[in-house]
């Protein structure tokens, strides 16, 4: 039988059932259509990938209505029993109603998911070698310990160049360099470092005693 995690809770330990699981299928793409005067031609833009929604339908049959409405909203992060090795940043938006047929009641919980889904238990690791396991391009958050001016490059190819005091810390995916919570943008010029699938090969230039790397695999 099926099972889905929302915000660390098991379906199973709301005592709910999953009558049917949503389709493995990749996020729909935005495109956008550029018309060439004085052409028939229609040139496309890719835009990247947009959130889509999953659902599940359920079943309960001795649970706890209130409680189950109280954990099936807002957001956090989706497990699928079907992909159990990721997860999802969903949010619920619609209201759920639940028919109620003889003692047994079902629902269908319809989720928003963001467009990729991320590798669970990824841990940070101090290499200069590191491994996207996704299929697409992911933005890791990397810690760069050091003095001075430094260089960062991955693959050979420069991203950015930092002042550090001590350390900073590079978020790839909100954008922004910061230490103990303090903002360091000021301290950074250039791009944040990305990550290709497979094997990625870190380099720099100046005074650094070592980085970590949460990769953030993700896929698409």
């Amino acid at each position: 039988m099926g099972y889905f995690i929302y915000n660390d809770i098991k379906s199973t330990d709301k005592k709910v059932i999953v009558e049917s699981m949503p389709s493995t299928t990749k996020p729909p793409k935005r495109y956008n259509e550029i018309n060439i005067d004085g052409s028939n031609r229609t040139d496309i833009e890719d835009l990247g990938y947009e959130a889509y929604e999953k659902s599940i339908s359920i079943g309960l049959w001795e649970s706890d209505l209130d409680d189950v409405y109280d954990w099936l909203q807002g957001s956090g992060k989706l497990i699928l029993s079907s992909e159990i090795d990721k997860y999802y940043n969903a949010q619920i938006l619609e209201q759920i109603n639940y028919e109620k047929a003889l003692r047994f009641r079902k629902a269908r919980v319809v989720f928003l998911v963001q467009p990729f889904k991320y590798a669970i238990g990824e841990e940070e690791v101090e290499s200069l070698a590191v491994v996207n396991k996704g299929n697409v391009d992911s933005y890791p958050l990397m810690t760069v310990y050091g003095s001075g001016e430094v260089e960062i490059k991955v693959n050979g190819i420069k991203y950015c160049t930092l002042i550090i005091d001590d350390y900073i810390t590079l978020d790839g995916e909100i954008q922004e360099a910061h230490r103990d919570g303090v903002l360091k943008n000021r301290s950074m010029t250039g791009w944040f470092p990305v990550l290709k699938p497979g094997i990625n090969e870190i380099s720099y230039v100046g005074n650094v005693t070592k980085i970590k790397t949460l990769t953030r695999s993700r896929w698409a």
